[in-house]
């Protein structure tokens, strides 16, 4: 057993509170009218005060208060069940309505989670999309995981760093996306602000040299800026950064603009081409590409390879981008190494707090009905 916040287990030192407050109690004095037992009486009494009272309401009491160290240190058991061949662990890229449809074709599964290093339910909300290789490399080895089924968004993945680790016993599942994956290719691009005047002529020879598909979508407002709905983002605005651009890059978007955006002093920016060429900087999960010239002025389009450079610099600050192009490893043949059976920690650790909540509600009604049912001490007759 592996405690979470052990800091909590000196509180089974209050174990002693209830035990000293039963023991100290005295009874009620009462006054004495048969002269002739008066001695009697008194070595009786001394006998008794060294005696539990209610032997059941102090074991209670004490139980609550060991339930309650319990709980809040967050004990872990590690649990010896063999790996369950019906469990479905789903790709975060997955839209929940093609995981329902997907559901309503496939066979039942006991347990569906999230593609995580930490797998988490399906009914929990939709996590980010993770590294596969380095996730599936970690599940690998663990016990309950050893015959998962995997659901993936496409058959073809990016290859990684190095080889994948697998389980032999794994079952693939994946949603053929071919049109979604090569429209991906290609960016989605977005322009807030004025159309500045290289822009237009740029990416028609872009259209007629290396992306016939693409489209440039223009924004009204800054809100409408969204990392999941552009890739990357032209701002022709002089002036602060905005901070709903700035969480568009550190939402993974790629941010461009020229030297008019002033951007924070913590801001680290690297130099991209010399001197003269444009900074990026990297923020949370994308970056922000800024160009050193007023874009307006002639001296920045009046370069014949203006489009070439622009493309090359934008696809190189867009790492999300990038994975596109990286080798890939497909589904039906992943090129991993199997994991052999003596490598997998045949456990796995579960919480024990909902179940130590729950016996410590029980624990206090009854503790509650027990005393509540006690006769009240000062109902006895004095004499």
């Amino acid at each position: 057993m592996q405690w979470l916040s052990p800091q909590w287990l000196w509180l089974l030192g209050a174990l002693a509170i209830p035990l000293l407050i039963h023991l100290f109690r005295r009874n009620a004095s009462r006054e004495i009218t048969f002269a002739a037992v008066q001695w009697l009486e008194k070595k009786r009494s001394s006998r008794k005060r060294l005696l539990l009272r209610d032997k059941w309401l102090l074991l209670l009491r004490m139980l609550l208060l060991a339930l309650l160290a319990l709980l809040l240190s967050q004990p872990l058991w590690r649990d010896q069940s063999p790996a369950d061949g019906n469990i479905l662990l789903v790709d975060p890229r997955i839209e929940e309505a093609q995981l329902k449809e997907f559901l309503k074709q496939a066979p039942p599964f006991a347990e569906s989670f999230w593609l995580q290093a930490e797998p988490i339910p399906v009914s929990e909300p939709q996590p980010q999309p993770v590294d596969l290789w380095k996730t599936l490399s970690t599940l690998a080895t663990a016990g309950k995981f050893r015959r998962a089924h995997i659901l993936l968004r496409s058959a073809q993945n990016p290859a990684g760093h190095s080889a994948l680790q697998v389980s032999p016993h794994w079952q693939w599942h994946t949603l053929e996306t071919a049109q979604t994956e090569s429209a991906a290719v290609v960016p989605r691009l977005a322009l807030l602000g004025p159309e500045p005047p290289w822009l237009a002529a740029a990416l028609q020879q872009l259209r007629d040299t290396k992306a016939p598909q693409l489209e440039l979508q223009k924004l009204e407002t800054i809100e409408a800026a969204n990392a999941s709905e552009q890739d990357w983002l032209i701002y022709n605005n002089a002036g602060p950064l905005p901070a709903a651009l700035e969480e568009f890059v550190r939402a993974g978007g790629l941010l461009i603009t020229d030297q008019r955006v002033r951007a924070q002093p913590e801001m680290h920016f690297v130099e991209i081409a010399g001197d003269k060429g444009p900074q990026a900087a990297a923020l949370g999960r994308g970056s922000w590409l800024r160009y050193r010239q007023d874009w307006h002025q002639e001296a920045f389009f009046r370069r014949p390879a203006l489009p070439e450079n622009l493309w090359q610099q934008w696809f190189e600050q867009d790492w999300a981008l990038q994975t596109q192009h990286r080798g890939l490893w497909s589904a039906a043949a992943p090129p991993g190494i199997a994991v052999p059976d003596m490598q997998v920690q045949g456990s796995h650790w579960v919480s024990l707090s909902q179940w130590l909540l729950l016996a410590l509600v029980l624990l206090l009604a009854l503790e509650r009905c027990i005393a509540l049912a006690r006769p009240a001490e000062g109902g006895e007759k004095r004499g």
